[in-house]
């Protein structure tokens, strides 16, 4: 469970510094002159820079839980009791989402995609993979399951698998709709917001 927040300049004495918030801690990484470092500071320390980024997930989670039927409700109380509340609800999507898939069959998908984002991988918020997409990524889905979903959903690239999600879970649905959005409908809402999720962050972020 974390929120990394690749800041694409400089922080805390770090150049390119990238922010990991995990519970109960926080790491700042980045370039110190020719070489990487990295240092441990409290999480009080970064929430004022998380707070646009927290915001962003707080947007993405709402319109997430209006696609699928479910609610969301940011958490107040500090980045660490809100990072808790988040990851609750990648549970709580994922469930919906599952009864969702497991009502489409056997299917398979392979397709070549411009631009892969990941914004969930597992429990851990990773926006370092919405400002460094894969590009020309194929994804690739096989569900042999009949009356439940059994597979998963990945992500080759050069030939290499990179990144993989289950088929029932939120950040195998989002991988799922920027390769085959034409399976459910909301796999096509889900498309619509990534899309404006990726263009939202490009509106407070320096990196490009």
């Amino acid at each position: 469970m974390e929120l990394v927040i690749p800041l694409c300049g400089p922080w805390g004495g770090f150049d390119d510094a990238t922010i990991i918030v995990r519970e109960s801690s926080a790491l700042v990484v980045g370039r110190t002159g020719s070489e990487f470092d990295e240092r441990a500071v409290g999480v009080e320390e970064v929430e004022s820079v998380a707070r646009s980024y927290m915001a962003l997930y707080d947007w993405l989670a709402g319109k997430v839980a209006k696609v699928l039927g479910v609610e969301y409700s940011p958490a107040g109380g500090g980045l660490a009791k809100w990072l808790r509340a988040h990851v609750a609800f990648i549970d709580v999507a994922g469930v919906r989402w599952a009864k969702i898939v497991d009502g489409l069959g056997p299917f398979t998908v392979r397709r070549y995609v411009k631009k892969v984002y990941l914004p969930y991988i597992g429990h851990s918020l990773t926006l370092t993979y919405v400002a460094y997409p894969y590009p020309d990524a194929l994804v690739v889905a096989e569900n042999k399951g009949r009356t439940m979903a059994i597979g998963s959903v990945w992500v080759e690239w050069g030939g290499v698998k990179v990144a993989s999600a289950g088929l029932r879970t939120l950040p195998g649905a989002l991988l799922l709709a920027q390769g085959a959005p034409e399976l459910t409908p909301q796999l096509g809402e889900l498309k619509k917001v990534m899309e404006e999720f990726v263009t939202r962050f490009a509106s407070i972020s320096a990196c490009r």
